[in-house]
């Protein structure tokens, strides 16, 4: 059984082509791959390369051009893909991610071992879905490992970019989840010691006082370590914006602050934001699937893809669903949704409208978002708010890059650019929802088919539900 004994705040949003190869990974000799006759979607312009061939060599594309001009090297591994699209990979930037440190919620007989939680397997789920860049808002210091493994090519996962998550003390996730602080000294050595161990960013929560978030934020900028996360309560969104706080994980962090709903409360904080130079997650999957929640629970806890969810990652949303949303009174569940509608979609299509710096992120492990396959949700809600599928796609894959500074080597698929593709069945210009329907990934030097992706989930599908029996019969 899970104890977690500690207090939660009261505010509720603080919370295929069958190739007859399956899988290629090429360590030696030429490590060339190419996909012939594709319709390539290189997203830094709008439109489709028709009939292309594209070329990589060592997890690189080295050239691109018509199929019927651009010679196939000889001992090339074609990916013939004729009538299909391809996608620079796409990216989560605001996930969670199973690990020890949840295992606080168990009983010392029950936790899980470090062999049952597999993050070959937790991480498959990313790569399945397209994915190849998620961004740990709640990373421990195992993930730093992973990591590691991960450049390596020890094993095949999506490039992870790890925050530490600071919070004030006494009020949610606790540590080994996240580090309290109790002032400014010791939220400045916070920092330090994530730096020290190897974090690449600073996740800032929503119970610092404002004297302890300055210090993180000064403390920061001396170690060159970005800054992001919520809008704590002590402060204001003018002062993050001000202090220079790299990026917002919610919609709802600045509806936290508004006086109403109306237009020019929208109009004031879209402008105001967009105008920054903080960049900004919407997570309306969030949102959207907690209202959902409220009235179908036993439907989204069934939803597709639950069923490839680790079953750490399964108590964990039985934990916050049973502990945070299902006691809600209607009266909350109706200013979550009137929230949501006449705040958080208006802003962020206004906020995306006036230039805004708009990342993408679905705050997966939180129920019932599923690992992977809610960024497919998210494109979707992006497109319903109204972007075009195209500037949805954006979202998810040039942006990503230019956030991390590297759009140079990564997120459109020019010559020069980092192999993190996607090959799809249909056009994802013409229907969003087209980036579900995936003939297979490349990334890491390797090309992952849709005969693999299938064979992988069926086998994490069962491990999982073999892993549930063997821990009933513990008990």
């Amino acid at each position: 059984m899970m104890r977690i004994k500690f207090k939660f705040a009261a505010i509720l949003y603080i919370m295929v082509l069958a190739f007859s190869c399956s899988s290629y990974k090429q360590d030696g000799g030429d490590n060339i791959f190419a996909f012939t006759h594709v319709n390539v979607i290189p997203m830094n312009k709008e439109m489709v390369l028709k009939d292309y061939t594209v070329i990589i060599q060592n997890g690189v594309i080295t050239k691109l051009g018509s199929a019927k001009s651009l010679k196939v090297p000889e001992k090339a591994t074609i990916i013939e893909s004729k009538g299909k699209y391809l996608i620079p990979g796409l990216s989560d930037m605001h996930v969670h991610l199973e690990g020890d440190a949840w295992n606080i919620m168990y009983k010392p007989e029950s936790k899980f071992t470090k062999e049952q939680i597999n993050f070959d397997d937790i991480l498959f789920l990313y790569i399945a879905n397209g994915i190849t860049t998620i961004d740990v808002m709640f990373a421990f210091p195992e993930h730093i490992e992973l990591r590691e493994k991960i450049n390596n090519n020890e094993i095949l996962g999506p490039q992870l970019v790890l925050s530490k998550m600071i919070d004030g003390a006494g009020k949610a996730w606790p540590p080994p989840l996240g580090t309290w602080v109790n002032n400014a000294k010791e939220a400045k050595s916070a920092v330090i010691e994530a730096h020290k161990l190897g974090f690449d960013r600073i996740k800032v929560y929503s119970f610092l006082d404002k004297e302890s978030y300055d210090s993180i934020i000064t403390t920061a900028k001396g170690l060159n370590i970005p800054v992001d996360g919520h809008i704590p309560l002590s402060t204001s969104v003018e002062h993050v914006i001000a202090s220079g706080q790299n990026m917002i994980t919610h919609s709802e962090e600045i509806m936290k602050f508004a006086k109403d709903y109306t237009p020019e409360q929208i109009e004031y904080f879209a402008s105001f934001v967009a105008n920054s130079h903080t960049w900004l997650t919407a997570t309306l999957t969030t949102s959207n699937n907690l209202i959902s929640l409220f009235e179908y629970s036993e439907q989204e806890f069934s939803k597709t893809g639950t069923q490839y969810l680790h079953p750490m990652g399964t108590d964990i949303w039985n934990y916050i669903y049973n502990n945070l949303y299902k006691n809600v009174p209607q009266e909350n569940r109706n200013a979550i949704h009137d929230g949501y509608k006449h705040f958080q979609i208006p802003f962020t299509y206004e906020f995306y409208k006036k230039g805004g710096k708009l990342l993408i992120g679905t705050d997966a492990l939180i129920p019932s978002n599923v690992p992977g396959f809610s960024l497919h949700e998210e494109l979707e809600q992006l497109v319903n708010i109204g972007l075009s599928p195209f500037e949805a796609l954006k979202v998810s894959t040039t942006n990503t890059h230019e956030f991390l500074g590297e759009l140079e080597i990564a997120g459109t698929i020019e010559s020069g650019k980092k192999a993190n593709l996607v090959l799809l069945d249909e056009n994802p210009l013409e229907r969003i929802s087209n980036t579900k329907r995936i003939i297979g990934v490349m990334t890491h030097n390797q090309w992952i088919s849709k005969k693999e992706i299938d064979q992988r989930l069926v086998e994490i599908s069962i491990s999982y539900s073999q892993l549930k029996k063997d821990r009933l019969n513990q008990k």
